[in-house]
């Protein structure tokens, strides 16, 4: 026999769906509010958070994708239980990285991270995740929301799959027209979005927290999409650059450069705060002494390395050199000395895989470069190839090299890499003065100091020996950015070092590394420069510009437009605005390849 439901049981069914439909929804509620209770950072706690919920429209903008979510998940399982944890996975899981990242990096996790998931869990086994009040609140509610669902609303669709199918897909398919308003430039960064927990000092990484998790990660999607800049025409782009002549190189001028970006090297002395026990930096200073040094304005902070290296070799700001993956070949200055007929190539002793390096370089013009499985360790696992071996093999490569052609290269090394240890290491010296200081901060900044001064010394070392040679050689040293020293740049607050990024002081000791710039007799008498004196401050994008002017060179039409923005403008930091006239150059410059790979 059949068995039909009587009205009252139909009511009663049609009841239990329209529960579970609401269920689902308070359960994506929850993990949106969850996300935010997450997105502000262990630092930045509950005042920013505040602001969250304070401005309708960033509650909004985050609460809405897990609410779409948890409704599509519902259609799809048909139960609200999986649909909750559904929600959960695909929201708190980045929401949890971005989390980690910002205790442990001290930046966000934006959309192209993703595609960084093997370095992710290489950079792991170097910090300490760590589990706190926020987190454990978290798992109460995941348990609590779990077993209520689970208990509590049964109501499903029977059985009609297509139809809840058909209903899912078109939720989604309407959630599309959304994408504009989270792409949207004038959105996020105007003052309808502006969180009334932060001010306007706020740089990008700090900006992004001000917005949530949810909203700024979805709004940092278009950042991997070529998007010309509002207004673009690039009639306009060829008038600028018809102004400029593409110069090579003189056979007659030219010299070998070699660049070293040294891994979170800084001159800690030039912090006031610091009474130091003996003299670490000593050797730094001598080298100063005989060369062009100035302050280096980075983008970056203790992390993130890639940006500082890509922006030196590309000469393009912050603004198109992160996030972008270079998957194809794109201009840069490796590329400029190719075609002038130098060799082009470069070290650094970790894996090729390594912010895709290995592809990525390539495609910058680097016809070799040297990492671990092709050279340092060729295969070798766990190791780490310290300064004692780095500047040697340097050193050896360059001695190697085909000196037919003219020769540049731009290596970095590993030695300075965070995180440091909060116990005693092998570098037990106490460096600085610690009265009052925890007694973790106090090993992280000494530990920190022990391989500065290695590195230091062993420098020093490496950049007289290649200056003695005989060839015109010009070398090229910077720092990529300050180190990490504690989570939320604890060990920074407990030396009195000051960070307030709305103080031009805190900005300063914040962003600022320093750059050298040496020249052997050769060079100096091929160029006739000295290569002599204190440089302004520059950004990285323009340390190369120095270079060039420095041996006399004027470069392409990119260089030579670039080098007359670096006069006005020497510090393009990534708070900053680009003019719209350089934002077009750079779009054409970063998306029109101009050299012939042979």
């Amino acid at each position: 026999m059949f068995a039909y439901k009587t009205d009252a049981e139909k009511k009663c069914s049609n009841i239990y769906k329209i529960i579970a439909i609401l269920a689902s929804l308070a359960g994506g509620f929850t993990v949106g509010m969850c996300s935010l209770f997450f997105a502000s950072g262990p630092e930045y706690s509950f005042a920013l958070w505040g602001g969250y919920i304070r401005n309708p429209l960033i509650l909004l903008f985050n609460l809405l994708p897990p609410l779409i979510l948890s409704i599509v998940f519902y259609f799809l399982f048909n139960r609200a239980i999986w649909s909750f944890v559904a929600t959960n996975v695909i929201v708190m899981v980045p929401t949890l990285i971005n989390y980690f990242k910002i205790a442990l990096r001290g930046d966000s996790f934006v959309f192209q991270d993703m595609t960084l998931a093997g370095e992710a869990g290489q950079m792991l086994k170097n910090y300490k995740l760590f589990i706190d009040a926020r987190i454990i609140t978290y798992v109460i509610i995941l348990a609590i929301g779990c077993t209520a669902l689970a208990l509590l609303v049964p109501g499903r669709f029977r059985p009609m799959w297509w139809w809840r199918f058909a209903i899912a897909g078109g939720i989604l398919a309407i959630s599309m027209s959304l994408i504009p308003v989270y792409a949207s430039d004038s959105l996020y960064d105007g003052k309808s979005t502006f969180n009334p927990a932060t001010d306007e000092t706020w740089t990008d990484s700090r900006f992004y927290l001000s917005k949530g998790f949810v909203y700024p990660f979805l709004h940092s999607v278009k950042g991997t999409a070529k998007t010309p800049p509002k207004g673009y025409d690039e009639k306009d782009v060829m008038v600028v650059i018809d102004g400029y002549d593409d110069e090579s190189i003189p056979d007659d001028k030219k010299v070998n450069i070699v660049c070293l970006m040294l891994e979170a090297y800084n001159d800690f002395s030039r912090f006031g705060q610091l009474e130091f026990t003996t003299d670490l930096y000593g050797k730094y200073r001598e080298l100063e002494k005989m060369g062009y040094s100035g302050t280096l304005m980075t983008d970056i902070h203790a992390a993130e390395t890639k940006t500082s290296e890509r922006e030196f070799i590309t000469g393009m700001p912050y603004h198109y050199t992160y996030p972008a993956t270079f998957e194809e070949f794109s201009n840069s200055y490796v590329w400029y000395f190719r075609a002038n007929g130098y060799t082009t190539e470069g070290a650094h002793p970790v894996r090729g895989t390594f912010y895709d390096r290995v592809n990525v370089n390539r495609n910058l013009g680097f016809e070799n470069y040297y990492f671990d499985e092709n050279y340092f360790k060729s295969g070798a696992k766990d190791t780490v190839t310290w300064d004692d071996e780095f500047f040697p093999a340097m050193k050896e490569i360059y001695d190697n090299r085909d000196k037919s052609k003219p020769y540049f290269s731009f290596s970095i090394n590993y030695q300075g890499h965070g995180p440091y240890h909060t116990v005693p290491t092998h570098f037990t010296t106490p460096y600085v003065k610690s009265d009052n200081v925890p007694e973790a901060d106090k090993n992280i900044l000494n530990n920190y100091l022990g391989i500065q001064k290695e590195t230091t010394e062993l420098l020093y070392t490496y950049v007289t020996k290649m200056l003695a040679t005989e060839e015109p050689l010009v070398m090229v040293l910077f720092g990529d950015h300050k180190p990490w020293l504690g989570n939320g740049d604890s060990t920074y607050a407990a030396y009195g070092i000051n960070l307030d990024l709305s103080s031009e002081e805190g900005f300063f000791n914040y962003y600022s590394t320093r750059y050298l710039i040496l020249a052997n007799d050769a060079a100096k008498e091929l160029c006739g420069n000295d290569f002599k004196g204190e440089g302004e401050t520059l950004s990285p994008c323009f340390l190369m510009n120095k270079v060039f002017e420095l041996c006399g060179y004027n470069g392409n039409e990119f260089m030579q437009y670039s080098s007359k923005v670096m006069k006005e403008t020497p510090v393009v930091h990534k708070s900053h605005t680009l003019t719209d006239e350089y934002n077009n150059l750079i779009y054409y410059y970063k998306n029109n390849f101009a050299y012939e790979v042979q």
